[in-house]
């Protein structure tokens, strides 16, 4: 406990109240002392009603001061925020107002000539306060870093987002001689009176005696921010709009204080911000079956490991019910922990909504009280449903991502939907956390208080896994419970998740050895917030069985198309002949769109006797928004599980092929009787596989009636073997296509090529085998392990040093742009918002290659813009200046593709400028207009970058035409 300070001295001069905080959207202005009193109250109510016992008890302990005591504080500091508002270039922002000023108040007229854009008003409240916050007690130093006010003058400067740059000790002596908008006089001595104001109301025991670790520093901001923001509601501030005559006295800013904090929790409730208390269910009650190996390993052993927060780290197989394992030890951490949220997080909008819809069934059985299931997308992927609720709220400049339709309306607003009870993410959302991104505190505070499962941690690249470790050294020094799942993950790869949290939960502590972070596969490991490791724990997996890879030579010609499809076709033979149903996976959109067009031809050829050709379907990211939805939903009624609350079992087609990209391999519970995919790293290949018998291996197959006869459930051993067929595509020299290459890169395809030879077509032993395959995979002697030839040898040597230079930058990058582990950031805050490299929106969505615009096909019928060939659908917003009405947004939210940035590069005449509508849209102004034309009765096409396109429902935006 540190020394208390003396009781802070008080002031009675009254604030002005033509000062003005708030009036847009309002009938008259709101007093500048009423919105910082309103906020400071707000900070309260968060505190006391928000935010868990825990995690206030762990932000007061960083200060030293008691929760009661930092509450306090922290209702004086929120009430400091706007202090820079008190300045001439806010004032002026509206002329009648400014002028209403000076006519009440002489001593405001100043020979300063500041327009209103010549500072932000947060870099004002920044550069006011530190000698403010001097006067009264907080130590001062001629070293901003030294400066206690400074520190949280910076703090609280930061709450629209971005922290200021610290001020020289020049700027420190004379902040407005230095910057005139500050004003001298009367504006100087109104400032003073604000603050002393809010500190006789709010009544603080002591300022603040050290700087705030940067974990706390964050969380502190956030809170702030969201007070601000609740109570910058203009129906919350139309209640409390004072009259006319009223005058800021002591009784009367008694009054509005009390009144203020009797009305925030209500403010509160109505947002939607409540924690979420998790009850005792039983895993049957949570679930509707009873627990497998891998759930009841956690069930029985994490209880003895948890005296408190930490991370758990599980692996096992796809298939094996690691979702709900993962979800019944967040409720065991929630529980240790005090943690009063959950979030859950995802690698693509695809695998985002289908966990939406299992999370929100679980938070229902697991929740004490009902709340908010919110669905946070990240622009780089395509979903309906995000991608149409954030349009219909984009007309709120505070608007973007939107959350799931559930939630209330007030969380639906950007940077708001992870501040749910429970949210489901895509990894960028979180990720953002540690860039220097504008709120990236918003995503501390909405991350700090809850558990967090990351889902499919094999899935990241260098640049993502990077992120990712930083993400986690930012989660432990937050003493977030995390539960991290992967189905396929090199020792070293998992070792250093562990680490990375342990760093920043315990840094002081030396890293732990290689077998100290080992963990078995199947099985789980534990790291508690104060360094501990737990043991390994293994389990036995419920889906043992073998996994047959074979790998077909395609010779890689000037029409590569031939030699595949001639494969393709021998392939699927059985499926044409005796029925089944057959997953393809493509490395690339116009792959699939490509082999989906020549199998449905062949189809055809092949349809004999039946009434319909074999239907071949496709799945992909560039469909319209409702097509996409539309598929999607089918695939999952055609090949998904059975559903175990009412034990009713899907229906299954008789024979079918779906052609997909990598959309399908992750987090979706689809079950196809053979697999067929272009070659892969193995991991990926290992996740891919689970798609394939996926249901047959647990003793209860519902699809067991509609299995094809060629179709074998049993190998010797009694083990159900699953059969991947991979068409390696093999250029003249040995190479890789282009498109893999760039997607893969040539050392891990070089080195998954090799390795399937090295076991000459050996069956590999799910789960026996898998992790030593993973392990060989990437291990530097990988050459020697393999007893590969010189020539080969080299080849591979080749391969790493293009592949790792490739893996070296993204790593860079990372490091450029990411902001400092926790216990690397200075007492200086504006570390967060910096970085060494420019963070572009492209480079926000945390995954190259992503498909990074957004574009809404409109055709052009008899001079009309339609949002369909049959020109039955207008184009809501192409021509005229009104703004999107929700209905018109939600109708092109329904009908945006995303495609590559790469097609929108250089200049297209069928690109047409987004329209002035469109642009006072907060989501849709980052949408194109894509101009469909025919000629002489044609199709619509439309000209992006080297090809020509069109669009069809069952296709999606498609080349007819490439350079």
């Amino acid at each position: 406990m540190m020394k208390k300070s003396p009781p802070l001295a008080l002031a009675t001069e009254l604030p002005c109240r033509h000062l003005w905080g708030k009036e847009d959207g309002l009938d008259g202005a709101y007093p500048l002392v009423c919105h910082l009193l309103d906020t400071g109250a707000m900070v309260g109510a968060l505190w006391d009603g928000w935010i868990g016992r825990e995690q206030a008890g762990r932000l007061a302990a960083a200060t030293g001061m008691e929760p009661g005591e930092f509450r306090s504080l922290l209702c004086f500091w929120a009430a400091l925020h706007d202090i820079g508002k008190i300045s001439v270039p806010f004032q002026k922002k509206v002329t009648s107002l400014f002028d209403q000023l000076l006519a009440q108040e002489s001593g405001a007229r100043t020979t300063a000539d500041e327009d209103s854009d010549s500072f932000h008003h947060s870099a004002g409240s920044h550069w006011i306060l530190p000698a403010l916050l001097a006067e009264i007690g907080y130590p001062a130093d001629g070293r901003a870093r030294r400066h206690l006010g400074h520190h949280v003058a910076q703090l609280l400067g930061g709450h629209h987002g971005t922290f200021h740059e610290e001020m020289d000790r020049r700027f420190l002596e004379d902040p407005r001689g230095l910057a005139p908008g500050l004003g001298g006089g009367f504006w100087e001595e109104q400032a003073r009176r604000h603050v002393r104001a809010a500190l006789r109301v709010t009544q603080p025991v002591a300022p603040l005696a050290e700087m705030l670790p940067a974990e706390t520093a964050v969380v502190v901001c956030g809170l702030i921010v969201l007070a601000d923001w609740l109570a910058s509601q203009a129906d919350f501030i139309k209640s409390r709009m004072p009259a006319a005559s009223w005058l800021a006295t002591e009784s009367a800013l008694d009054e509005h204080w009390r009144s203020a904090v009797a009305a925030a929790p209500a403010v509160l409730a109505e947002a939607g911000l409540r924690p979420a208390a998790f009850k005792g269910a039983s895993f049957a009650e949570m679930f509707a079956f009873q627990p497998n190996d891998l759930q009841s390993s956690l069930l029985s052993g994490l209880p003895d490991e948890l005296t408190g927060p930490g991370m758990i780290l599980l692996t096992a197989p796809t298939g094996d019910g690691k979702t709900e394992g993962a979800l019944t030890a967040a409720v065991g951490l929630a529980r240790a922990s005090g943690a009063t949220g959950l979030g859950v997080v995802l690698p693509t909008m695809a695998t985002t909504d289908a966990a939406h819809r299992r999370v929100a069934a679980f938070c229902t059985e697991a929740f004490a009280q009902d709340g908010a299931v919110t669905k946070v997308h990240s622009m780089a992927w395509l979903s309906r449903d995000a991608e149409v609720d954030a349009a219909t709220a984009g007309t709120d400049a505070t608007m973007g991502a939107r959350a799931d339709v559930a939630a209330p309306a007030w969380l639906s607003g950007r940077y708001r939907p992870h501040l749910a009870p429970a949210f489901v993410a895509t990894i960028d959302q979180v990720l953002s956390a540690v860039l220097p991104v504008r709120y990236n505190v918003l995503r501390h505070l909405a991350v700090s208080g809850k558990v967090l499962v990351i889902d499919e941690a094999h899935a990241y690249g260098p640049w993502m896994h990077a992120l990712l470790l930083r993400l986690l050294e930012w989660l432990g020094a937050h003493r977030v419970p995390v539960v991290v799942m992967s189905a396929t993950l090199a020792g070293e790869t998992a070792s250093s998740l562990l680490r990375a949290y342990r760093r920043g939960s315990a840094p002081g502590l030396p890293a732990p050895a290689d077998d100290e972070c080992a963990v078995p596969y199947p099985g789980w490991r534990f790291v508690a917030a104060d360094g501990r490791i737990g043991a390994p724990h293994p389990f036995t997996t419920p889906r043992r069985h073998t996994l047959q890879i074979r790998t077909h030579a395609v010779p890689f010609a000037d029409d590569p198309s031939a030699p595949r499809l001639a494969k393709l076709r021998k392939l699927l033979e059985p499926v044409f002949r005796d029925g089944g149903n057959a997953l393809i996976v493509c490395t690339t959109v116009a792959d699939a769109q490509d082999t989906t067009k020549a199998l449905r031809e062949y189809a055809k050829e092949q349809q004999g006797d039946r009434p319909d050709p074999v239907p071949v379907k496709t799945l992909h990211s560039r469909f319209a928004a409702h097509d996409r939805f539309r598929i999607s939903a089918r695939c999952e009624a055609d090949y998904g599980p059975r559903r175990p609350r009412d034990g009713s079992r899907t229906a299954r087609p008789t024979a079918s092929i779906l052609v997909a990209t990598q959309v399908v391999e992750q987090s979706l519970d689809l079950d196809f009787d053979m697999l067929i995919t272009d070659h892969a790293p193995l991991a990926l290949l290992l996740q891919r596989a689970g798609r394939c018998c996926r249901h047959a291996m647990l003793g209860d197959d519902p699809h067991a009636a509609h299995r094809p006869s060629w179709w074998s459930a049993n190998s010797s051993g009694g083990l159900t073997e699953v059969r991947i067929e991979v068409l390696d595509l093999v250029g003249k020299k040995g190479g890789f296509p282009g498109a893999a290459r760039s997607v893969y890169g040539d050392g891990p395809l070089l080195r998954t090529r090799n390795l399937l030879a090295a076991r000459a077509g050996a069956p590999l032993r799910v789960p026996e085998d898998v992790q030593g395959a993973i392990d060989d995979v990437y291990a530097d002697d990988f050459s020697d392990r393999l007893g590969l030839t010189a020539a080969a040898t080299e080849q591979v040597e080749i391969a790493d040093m293009e592949s790792k230079a490739g893996e070296a930058v993204e790593t860079q990058l990372a490091g450029m742009v990411a902001i400092s582990g926790p216990a690397d950031v200075g007492p200086d805050l504006s570390e967060l918002s910096r970085t060494q490299a420019e963070v572009s929106d492209d480079l926000i969505a945390t995954r190259f290659g992503a498909d990074s615009g957004r574009v809404v096909c409109v055709y052009d019928v008899d001079g009309r813009w339609f949002l369909d060939a049959a020109g039955t659908v207008p184009a809501p917003g192409i021509e005229g200046r009104r703004p999107l009405t929700r209905d018109q947004a939600r109708v092109l939210a329904e009908h945006v593709i995303p495609v590559s940035g790469g097609l929108l590069a250089g200049e297209l005449p069928d690109l047409l400028e987004t329209p002035p509508a469109w642009q006072k849209n907060a989501t849709v102004r980052a949408w194109r207009p894509l101009a469909m034309r025919r000629a002489d009765h044609a199709q619509h096409t439309a000209r992006l970058t080297r090809m020509t396109v069109a669009y069809a429902a069952d296709l999606g935006l498609y080349a007819v035409e490439r350079d």
